[in-house]
């Protein structure tokens, strides 16, 4: 850990280097997905003024961290192209097992003692496909365009689906529309991902979007689905489908705009990939700040 010693500079580079590491094992270790979709289920609790418990935020986060974890480790070598910082991170990674073990073990606990045997079937389910995506679905983009694009934004969409299954509440025409959004805006993050790693794809024979449509035309498309995920927002909640609070939604869309037009001038920058990861957790950020907006105005109104 730390050096002391009368150099107080051997403190501050050991620190740094533990600031780094840690870092790095959150954006390439898979802890940064992981924590975007129990920021989704989070979302939801505020969206439909449901309570949720620390329970199912743990199951989902222990749900995507193994899936992604192992998603990065099985294509390590085709990151050395595209993304070799997490690559040369994750060469050599021997936890991984380890970690999908340890999941199934402490999932099957959180199922049986908070939730029921339907549950843990589903939660089970998703888990075990995320875990095949890297060896047999990803593949199937070579065969089906855009195929695995489709199938991670699905699997993102039934978190919205989940959060209701695991406390036994019907599903309502608000779920499946927001899962409707949920999966819009994971297709465009997933486009986006695929322009990264186009040289990668196209060696690989995958039919990205990118590699498909080529000159760059993707980005056409990423502005389209913005726009729908807005219009999908508004019309829902004026014809009373969606909460009002929806609409703090609204400013994430801008939010996109800019990453994307980051990414089109600067595809090379993985810096600019970074701002659309973090999206699923600035959509819980903006929904908290805009159901808690109304307390803090009546809070600086008393405090004036």
């Amino acid at each position: 850990m730390f050096k002391y010693g009368s150099d107080n500079n051997i403190v501050s580079i050991d620190l740094e280097k533990m600031l780094i590491s840690f870092w790095k094992e959150f954006i390439f270790g898979g802890h940064l997905f992981a924590l975007g979709a129990a920021c989704v289920v989070a979302m939801c609790s505020l969206l439909f003024g449901l309570p949720i418990g620390l329970d199912l935020l743990l199951v989902i986060y222990l749900i995507f961290y193994p899936i992604y974890l192992y998603d990065y480790t099985q294509g390590a070598t085709d990151d050395l192209l595209t993304n070799s910082a997490r690559a040369k991170y994750l060469s050599g990674n021997k936890k991984t097992y380890m970690v999908v073990g340890g999941s199934f073990a402490v999932l099957a606990m959180l199922f049986m003692h908070f939730s029921n045997s339907m549950t843990m079937f589903l939660g089970f389910i998703v888990l075990v496909l995320g875990l095949l995506y890297s060896s047999y679905f990803k593949q199937l983009t070579k065969k089906i365009i855009a195929f695995k694009n489709f199938f991670v934004s699905a699997v993102w969409a039934l978190l919205v689906l989940f959060f209701f299954f695991y406390y036994s509440i019907p599903i309502t025409k608000a779920a499946l529309i927001m899962a409707g959004f949920v999966f819009t805006r994971m297709v465009a993050i997933q486009i986006l991902f695929d322009v990264r790693d186009i040289d990668g794809d196209r060696k690989n024979g995958l039919l990205t979007i990118p590699v498909v449509m080529g000159d760059h035309k993707e980005f056409g498309l990423l502005k389209f689905l913005n726009f729908a995920s807005i219009a999908l927002l508004v019309f829902s909640v004026y014809f009373g489908l969606l909460p009002f609070i929806s609409l703090s939604f609204v400013p994430v869309m801008f939010y996109a705009a800019n990453y994307i037009n980051k990414v089109r001038s600067s595809m090379n920058n993985y810096a600019c990939y970074l701002l659309a990861a973090v999206e699923p957790i600035i959509w819980f950020s903006t929904v908290f700040f805009g159901s808690n907006l109304g307390k803090l105005t009546v809070l600086v109104s008393i405090m004036l």
